[in-house]
């Protein structure tokens, strides 16, 4: 694989709550959206992720969750919407609803995870991670629980992986990014090098070491997501709140 294509972060391949249930939550806009059945708002809604258009994404989603409040891939469909528009609060509670729904896939886990470390809720993460361990390929798994604020584990898991001779690129990387979070700089930078030339790895060593202290798990989900996350995020709106 072409060392350019790993020019910038490393992230996970999976990426990219009810707490808000009940709660005022913020502006419910899907006026703005004429009427289509779901599936076609789906599309739509894939379409604006590509795109990066996260406000477009959230119109959208919400639209289609409105019109099939009890399907789980909507429900999924939204919380992607929520993490790129940095609405973290609102993200945690549409992922968590899909969950509830019966949508187990490991997209679903690790982005909620990774939105549960965003808020600061680690242990919670970590939790979220362990009791789905047997869904979440180990990459991502690894990655996130490092995220989450257990780096030695998130090494161990990832340092298996990179025997294997199926191990990419993005194993290596992500195992180098672990080791940073660990505070093993120069097993990082060693890493890194695997794939990328001594002065694109020394560069990406620099980005980590700018948010790698404690306290900063907010800055590297978003570094990690790609997204500023939304501090004044009211929560998902109540007429979306999955019914009892």
């Amino acid at each position: 694989m072409k060392r350019k294509a790993f020019a910038k972060a490393a992230v996970a391949s999976m990426l990219i709550g009810t707490t808000m249930v009940g709660c005022t939550g913020a502006a419910f806009r899907t006026a703005a959206v004429a009427p289509q059945k779901p599936d076609r708002l789906a599309a739509g809604i894939e379409k604006a992720l590509a795109d990066r258009d996260g406000a477009r994404a959230v119109d959208l989603a919400e639209a289609a969750v409105q019109a099939a409040p009890q399907d789980a891939g909507y429900r999924q469909l939204l919380g992607r919407a929520y993490v790129a528009d940095g609405r973290f609060a609102s993200a945690e509670t549409a992922l968590a609803d899909a969950m509830t729904l019966g949508n187990r896939d490991a997209r679903t886990i690790v982005t909620l995870a990774l939105v549960k470390v965003g808020l600061g809720k680690d242990r919670a993460a970590r939790d979220l991670l362990a009791s789905h361990a047997d869904i979440v390929p180990a990459a991502d798994y690894g990655l996130a629980m490092a995220m989450a604020g257990d780096a030695p584990e998130g090494v161990r898991i990832l340092s298996e992986m990179i025997h294997d001779p199926a191990a990419t690129a993005r194993t290596r990387q992500n195992l180098a990014y672990a080791y940073a979070l660990a505070g093993r700089w120069k097993d990082a930078r060693m890493m890194a090098g695997f794939d990328l030339d001594p002065l694109a790895a020394n560069q990406r060593i620099t980005q980590w070491a700018q948010n790698a202290a404690p306290g900063l798990s907010q800055q590297r989900v978003a570094a990690l997501m790609g997204v500023t996350i939304d501090g004044a995020d009211a929560g998902q709106p109540a007429a979306l709140a999955l019914a009892a």
